[in-house]
């Protein structure tokens, strides 16, 4: 891979790899539209949420659907119960029926939406089928964009991909809908948003991406493969401690061990994962171990090879040290493999 193209991939930083102590660069804006005019153009805001009670949700409102062809809008509702039992809802939506604001987050999708309401708060509806979900979720950790908030950014081919958080970690409460049963909850609420005017497989092969929530800390990651091997890693990294993002940076290095097959589909994935880094004070090592599979899922057909997903609950442990003061950490978390 030339040099030219190397950099495309860490436009976080402008074309080198960066970290930063205490970001201030996140604004509500970037959480509005990035609409582009072309037949490529995806946009998607997604929430997951880990309850006191043990449940699981996870929501994505697919504005427009890059993993449908043609793209359209489509919303999808997972809910798993704390034996791993899964209830899952999808819908499709005219384009009639969605918006989405430019100035801060405001999308809506048939019935179902989410919106910033400012000062760190957001509120979420979404009914499917009689299964869904009402929520407030207030931000504890602020909202964080890595460097520029492009995980890709090819100027002189005007291709880009976007990626920012805008709810690293927020505190929720509210009711889940399952058929005739409401359920109250309270826990740890996460959301980011994607964007770009390209398809996505044709820059990255893979990748794998997961949060944790643990008493003061928040650290959510990600681990990015080129399509071209011989590429750079988008790593982008989040590190929190209260409510200050204490690192942010593309500088860590995921291990993969443990390499399992799923027997339905016959892919292959790590079920341990060790990520490192050390920067500007802050050094941290995660050891992720998962214990059970809780989705397996193809993608519809849209290129000419087999692209799957795969969401597993996991326990971890994080030894972290900040500035000199050493700590650690554990709990579970769910983290996911996407096979583009």
């Amino acid at each position: 891979m030339e040099e030219k193209e190397k950099r495309n991939y860490l436009a976080s930083f402008n074309g080198i790899p960066g970290a930063e102590r205490n970001p201030t660069n996140f604004q509500r804006r970037d959480d509005g539209n990035h609409i582009y005019k072309n037949d490529d153009y995806y946009e998607w805001w997604y929430v997951d949420c880990s309850f006191d009670n043990g449940y699981h949700m996870v929501v994505t409102f697919h504005y427009m659907n890059m993993f449908l062809k043609p793209i359209v809008p489509s919303i999808q509702l997972m809910i798993y119960k704390p034996d791993g039992t899964q209830t899952a809802r999808y819908a499709l939506c005219k384009p009639e029926e969605v918006y989405a604001g430019a100035d801060w987050c405001d999308v809506r999708m048939g019935e179902s939406w989410l919106k910033d309401l400012g000062n760190g708060t957001y509120e979420m509806s979404i009914m499917i089928n009689k299964v869904g979900a009402r929520l407030t979720l207030k931000n504890v950790v602020p909202g964080w964009k890595l460097g520029s908030g492009f995980n890709y950014r090819d100027e002189e081919n005007a291709r880009v991909a976007g990626w920012v958080i805008p709810v690293p970690y927020a505190e929720t409460e509210g009711e889940l809908y399952l058929k005739d049963e409401t359920i109250a909850v309270r826990g740890a609420a996460y959301h980011d948003h994607n964007w770009g005017n390209f398809p996505m497989h044709e820059v990255c092969s893979r990748w794998h991406w997961g949060r944790i929530h643990s008493g003061d800390y928040c650290l959510d990651y990600g681990w990015v493969f080129p399509r071209d091997p011989s590429g750079p890693m988008f790593a982008p990294l989040l590190i929190a401690k209260g409510r200050e993002i204490v690192l942010s940076t593309n500088i860590m290095h995921t291990e993969l061990g443990e390499i399992t097959k799923e027997p339905k589909t016959g892919q292959e994935y790590a079920k341990r994962l060790v990520i490192t880094t050390d920067n500007l004070g802050v050094k941290m090592t995660l050891d992720i171990a998962t214990k059970r599979l809780v989705e397996s899922m193809q993608l519809p057909k849209t290129v000419d090879w087999d692209q799957w997903y795969f969401r597993f609950l996991a326990d971890y442990t994080m030894d972290i040290e900040i500035d000199g003061a050493k700590e650690k950490v554990g709990g579970e978390m769910l983290h996911e493999y996407m096979v583009l």
